[in-house]
């Protein structure tokens, strides 16, 4: 008899509990933007690139930084239908990570330097840009990663055939085909 009446006590204090748990949210996220910023290492971080001053080609870094939308598409089931005493209901504690619905997805980037001291001539250096302190390539990281990226810094693996004056510009393509640009102004090397 004891034993039938704890479980039909646990039963009843359990009830409102599992009710209550999984009130994840879902939530669609959207790449709206690239931003990027020229960068240089200071000791153990980076500072960005000041303009007036000129620095080694292998001591510039770009930092890409997608930006994105998100919207709340459901706000979980359960959500404040939960029956029983307050004390229970300020106890409850969601049980599982948010629902996240990626509406696109970073197909490919694309880096160009345009030589400032010959009329903007474009040089395609994506080959040349591996993600900063490995050897890791942009379409490596777009794959690793799954088009799902935020921010990462990139560098030249070769600067051979840099130009002594650049200004950068970014493409990334996305899977939906919205195209996202960002460049920076001119970048001068010693």
């Amino acid at each position: 008899m004891k034993r039938l009446v704890r479980k039909v006590l646990l039963v009843i204090l359990v009830t409102p509990l599992s009710l209550a748990c999984c009130n994840e949210e879902t939530y669609e996220i959207t790449i709206s933007g690239l931003e990027s910023r020229a960068l240089v290492p200071q000791g153990t971080s980076f500072i960005e690139y000041d303009k007036q001053n000129s620095i080694d080609k292998n001591q510039l870094f770009i930092e890409l930084r997608f930006t994105a939308i998100e919207d709340i598409v459901s706000r979980g089931r359960g959500r404040n239908k939960i029956a029983g005493p307050a004390v229970l209901q300020a106890a409850v504690v969601p049980c599982a990570d948010q629902v996240l619905i990626n509406k696109n997805r970073v197909e490919s980037i694309r880096v160009e330097v345009l030589d400032a001291d010959n009329n903007n001539e474009g040089l395609d250096v994506t080959d040349q840009m591996v993600v900063q302190g490995t050897d890791i390539s942009l379409s490596e990281v777009i794959a690793q990663s799954e088009g799902l990226l935020t921010d990462f810094l990139v560098g030249f693996s070769d600067t051979s055939n840099i130009p002594d004056r650049i200004v950068y510009v970014i493409e990334a393509t996305l899977n939906d085909g919205t195209v996202l640009e960002s460049s920076d102004g001119i970048i001068s090397f010693n």
